[in-house]
């Protein structure tokens, strides 16, 4: 019998929901039309062409973003005797790894500045984390921001670490 554990849920940030997005398209069009009439106006009438095709690729864009974003999760859940890796792609497509606990262990990597470029050497550290276990390696929450991955380290090594829970026995019924 497999006992279950609470799942640890990950999804990729995105900073402007879809309300918001709306409302900024809105704001974007109408200041966007109103200096296209301007030029209209003002005899420059191709200028109202040019708006409305970046203005399509602006929308188009942000809808890309957002339909790829909605579908993309993975979920970690605990499943004695394994740890289970649900994944979704952009395009909606689950995959799902198993990997035994008894052999897990959860790695946390930092990038090692000196090989980036002088150009990149402003940016903040970047971590990487990995479940490895009897000769598998998995990357964790590659779409997560740096911040994020030594928390989600501790929360997956605690899930890893946690006991299963007690099966509760039915009291006994006696007539």
């Amino acid at each position: 019998m497999t006992s279950e554990h609470k799942p640890i849920m990950l999804w990729p940030y995105c900073s402007l929901s879809r309300k918001g997005a709306a409302i900024l398209l809105i704001v974007l069009g109408f200041a966007g039309l109103s200096l296209s009439m301007a030029f209209y106006l003002l005899g420059a009438w191709p200028v109202i062409g040019f708006f409305g095709v970046e203005f399509g690729l602006l929308f188009l864009f942000f809808h890309l973003h957002h339909r790829s974003t909605e579908k993309r999760y993975e979920r970690i859940t605990k499943a004695k005797p394994m740890l289970r890796i649900e994944r979704s792609d952009a395009k909606g497509r689950v995959s799902t790894e198993e990997m035994p606990l008894a052999w897990l262990h959860v790695r946390l990597e930092t990038e090692d500045m000196k090989t980036w470029p002088d150009t990149d050497k402003h940016l903040i550290e970047r971590h990487r984390l990995y479940l490895s276990g009897h000769g598998k390696t998995v990357e964790i929450g590659d779409f997560l921001p740096y911040q994020e991955k030594p928390e989600l380290a501790k929360a997956i090594t605690s899930l890893i670490d946690e006991p299963a829970p007690e099966p509760v026995n039915p009291p006994e019924h006696h007539p």
